[in-house]
């Protein structure tokens, strides 16, 4: 009986502890691996590091695979800390043996018996140091090995090392105490690496170095008994001091890092499509530019490659580090007044709709849209002007004039197929003089059309190996068309026409299509360019919105983006020709081709850039197709009066012009107010001069004077002068 009850207990035995190991992991699951979330580290296209961000303990880990990590190392810390771990099941019993024996001979842990699945074990579920608490951490390991693969539990070690203070797993570490990848550890480094993680805060190198410089080399005589390194090696590696990395490199692309974090919260790493080189320089010209900026003003920029839209510069803010200039506001993103950057895009509509060739009449005169009535940023009318001269001008009434003929409506919804998403109520006139909102990666997006035959591509933020690889949660279009491939060319050739503002000749030549924007009240500046390779997009201004009088997108904004431009490579790519762009020598005032007009209706002729050689008879101010050889009839009349007040102005300049912005006696302050613009009776004739010196720009700013300060007006040898006080 007592053998039947003994061969019944043997049998059973088995069966009961697993079915106690059942239930007790059934009642104890496998916490999570990271339960504070991940450690996630923003990284340019090269996998270098823009940004990193702890977990919510503020731990940070660079997450890597063991395929991401020096061989040596690997080797080292196998040999090291488990040489079976490839062969046992979690707990290798003879090291437990061991461990248990030294320590009930000696009274003291002697050496662990843990293997690298328990010491994960015991990372993602601390336990006491007390033999329940060991069995705990052994159940946790034989978990472990049951639900994951060898290569899986490496990884989870590999990441969750503690390495001191704030810093867990390999490639943080790396990264902290050597300034560079867990890949390209050298042999010294990878030992001082391999036993880190038993005493973090005993052995860090920052703070210990002598200690630390001991234990390496215990661990290189360990790996000199086991043949990995000859002695040879080990005499020259011992001798070694340990040399750390001292330099504190900056945030790069830090808002853009800050964006992809709240967009994808559980990753460990985001691969972005970011230029760590380019992004490098970018950070260092915005960071020189803000040096010019005025109080609480601020600058953003981003660069665009053309051919794949990839985004590969993106700098939110001037200075991320500058908190007077609301540095911490993503500039890219926030939603602004465009000013005058969507025209090129009503040209282009017209042009597609056989309203306007290049070298269209269009009428900059005074005029009244059902009540809009648009002026000229210098409060000044051209009369007649060609389409490309008044888009190069950036005049307000020939777009108004051609935005009324296509509708506000059918221009919104032309740019709403690219997922180009206006911010205003509704669609009005005033929507092609900025009354509307949009940010710098939607014009981006647009100008990168003009060299891409009229397509609008959703750019591209992360790697293709991401599974998002498109920027931001709402995927758009590959290709959705928004101009003809003819109209897009023609519109390129018309912008790049114009002269860069006095700037030093860049090193590298090459075409540039841009445009410049100021906003209504002097508040955002914006300028973009786009090269047939690249795109740049810059806007500048306060992140509070407060005004920066006498500032423009062309002085402020356009500076900026041709020295961006300088910062790029030489452009490889030629833009071609589409089959449809015809040139034709067309007629002043019918706007026909010279062909289709007797001479006597030709007042002046005109090379245009047509589509399928046509050539639509001019418009009227409001819309409609004159078909007379006469002139506009509007346009013709303010051409008349013009003519008879330049007669009236030719016999009233027997008086000097009279300063009109400011008089004598008046006090002004520099911590209240920048730039004060300077204004006359007579603005197109007056010269200015401040203390009696010539300036070029009617303006005065106040950080270049103090004191008395004389400002006179000047026509020939009439002059007004008044006197005014400058304080700080």
């Amino acid at each position: 009986m007592t053998l039947k009850k003994a061969l019944i207990t043997v049998f059973f035995m088995p069966f009961v502890l697993m079915m106690m190991a059942i239930l007790w992991h059934y009642h104890n699951p496998l916490p999570p691996i990271y339960p504070h979330g991940p450690a996630t580290r923003i990284t340019a296209s090269d996998q270098m590091t823009l940004r990193a961000f702890g977990d919510q303990q503020g731990v940070h880990r660079y997450h890597v695979e063991n395929s991401e990590v020096s061989e040596f190392y690997l080797d080292a810390l196998l040999h090291y800390e488990d040489r079976w771990f490839y062969y046992h099941y979690g707990v290798n019993p003879l090291s437990l043996v061991r461990a248990a024996g030294q320590w009930l001979t000696n009274g003291r842990v002697i050496s662990g018996g843990s293997t690298l699945s328990m010491q994960v074990a015991r990372l993602i579920d601390p336990h006491d140091r007390t033999v329940a608490g060991k069995l705990h951490q052994i159940a946790r390991a034989i978990q472990l090995e049951w639900h994951y693969s060898k290569d899986d539990i490496l990884n989870f070690y590999l990441n969750l090392a503690p390495y001191g203070g704030n810093i867990e797993g390999i490639g943080a570490a790396a990264i902290k105490y050597f300034g560079k990848h867990p890949k390209q550890l050298n042999k010294n480094e990878a030992a001082l690496l391999v036993v880190l993680p038993q005493k973090p805060s005993r052995y860090r190198p920052d703070r210990y170095i002598e200690l630390a410089k001991s234990m390496r080399n215990k661990v290189l005589d360990r790996l000199k008994q086991g043949n990995l390194i000859d002695t040879a090696q080990f005499d020259l590696l011992t001798a070694e001091p340990i040399n750390l990395f001292g330099r504190t490199e900056p945030h790069l692309a830090p808002l853009l890092g800050r964006y992809l974090k709240k967009q994808y919260p559980l990753r460990h790493k985001i691969n972005t499509t970011v230029d760590y080189e380019l992004q490098s320089r970018l950070h260092k010209l915005l960071h020189s530019v803000s040096t010019r900026l005025p109080r609480k003003a601020s600058a953003a920029a981003l660069i665009v490659e053309n051919r794949d839209a990839k985004i590969i510069a993106y700098q939110g803010s001037v200075n991320f580090n500058d908190l007077s200039r609301f540095a911490h506001v993503d500039m890219v993103r926030a939603t602004r007044s465009p000013g005058s950057t969507l025209k090129p895009f009503i040209y282009g509509q017209a042009l597609d709709l056989g309203l306007i060739h290049s070298k269209s009449l269009l009428s900059d005169i005074p005029a009244d849209f059902n009540g809009y009535k648009p002026q000229n940023l210098n409060g000044y009318f051209s009369g007649a002007i060609t389409a490309e001269q008044a888009l190069q001008k950036s005049l307000n009434v020939p777009a108004i004039q051609l935005l009324n003929r296509i509708s506000p409506k059918k221009f919104e919804a032309n740019l709403a197929k690219a997922d180009i998403q206006l911010s205003h109520q509704k669609a009005n006139l005033s929507v092609g003089l900025g009354g509307t909102g949009t940010n710098l990666l939607s014009l981006a997006k647009l100008y990168r059309a003009l060299v891409s035959g009229g397509e609008v591509k959703a750019l591209q933020m992360l790697e293709i190996d991401d599974t998002q690889n498109k920027f931001g949660a709402v995927l758009t279009p590959s290709n959705a068309r928004i101009l003809s491939p003819q109209s897009s060319w023609i519109l390129f050739k018309m912008l790049s026409s114009q002269s860069a503002p006095d700037r030093v000749v860049p090193s590298i030549r090459r075409e540039i299509a841009w445009k410049t924007g100021t906003s209504y009240g002097y508040r955002d500046f914006w300028s973009v360019g786009v090269s047939t390779d690249y795109t740049v997009a810059v806007w500048v201004g306060r992140p509070d919105s407060s005004p920066m009088l006498g500032y423009l997108g062309a002085t402020q904004a356009a500076p900026i983006m041709f020295d961006i431009f300088d910062l790029l490579p030489k452009d490889h790519t030629t833009l071609v020709k589409p089959t449809g762009v015809e040139q034709a020598l067309i007629c002043w005032p019918s706007g026909r081709s010279i062909t289709q007009v007797s001479h006597s209706e030709c007042a002046e002729q005109h090379q245009a850039l047509t589509i399928n050689g046509m050539t639509p008879p001019t418009m009227d101010l409001y819309g409609d197709f004159s078909l007379t050889p006469n002139w506009p009839t509007k346009l013709a009349q303010w051409l008349s009066a013009k003519k008879g007040m330049e007669k009236t102005e030719s016999h009233s300049l027997n008086a000097p012009p009279a300063i009109t912005s400011l008089q004598s006696g008046q006090h002004y302050y520099r911590s209240q107010l920048d730039i004060l613009p300077l204004t006359s009776s007579w603005p197109e004739k007056t010269q200015w001069f401040i203390n009696h010196q010539p300036i070029t720009t009617p303006q005065l700013r106040l950080s270049n004077y103090h004191g008395k300060t004389v400002v006179s007006a000047c026509i020939n040898t009439l002059c007004e002068q008044q006197t005014i006080y400058i304080h700080p």
